[in-house]
């Protein structure tokens, strides 16, 4: 049986941390399934920024450095796999982004797209509607 692949973007990382946050509940509880599930769970350096510098601006640098930490050794444990954004990545992610027609959606979203094709990813977890664009199934579902 496959082991499900499943992304967190920037979006859910603040909504599992922020218990303010008007999808904590959820969120939490889908991120309790998938390790229930055993399942692989994969980010990358952008999306995981993207919640550092929200929680800095909007909690505390102490809320951002406990993050991290908790990020960090949840990579050393391998309960969480980092895809980073080397250079031919990002080219890649750059070209997309503005061969794309599509106004709505910004770099971020090419980069991580990039993160779930070589990853080979099953379910994008987020609260950004935006990336249905990418015909990738997104949970959990509201």
């Amino acid at each position: 049986m496959k082991i499900m692949t499943c992304f967190i973007d920037g979006s859910a990382w603040i909504a599992i941390t922020d218990q303010t946050n008007e999808n904590h509940v959820q969120s939490k509880e889908y991120f309790k399934s998938l390790l229930e599930k055993d399942a692989k769970i994969v980010t990358n350096n952008l999306a995981i920024d993207d919640a550092l510098q929200w929680l800095k601006k909007n909690k505390s640098a102490t809320a951002a450095r406990q993050f991290l930490n908790t990020v960090d050794e949840s990579i050393l444990t391998v309960n969480l796999r980092m895809d980073w954004i080397s250079r031919r990545v990002r080219r890649a992610a750059l070209n997309n982004f503005l061969k794309s027609k599509d106004i709505d959606l910004n770099l971020q979203h090419y980069f991580i797209h990039e993160s779930i094709k070589r990853k080979r990813v099953d379910v994008l977890f987020t609260f950004d509607q935006k990336f249905r664009a990418f015909g990738v199934p997104l949970m959990p579902q509201k």
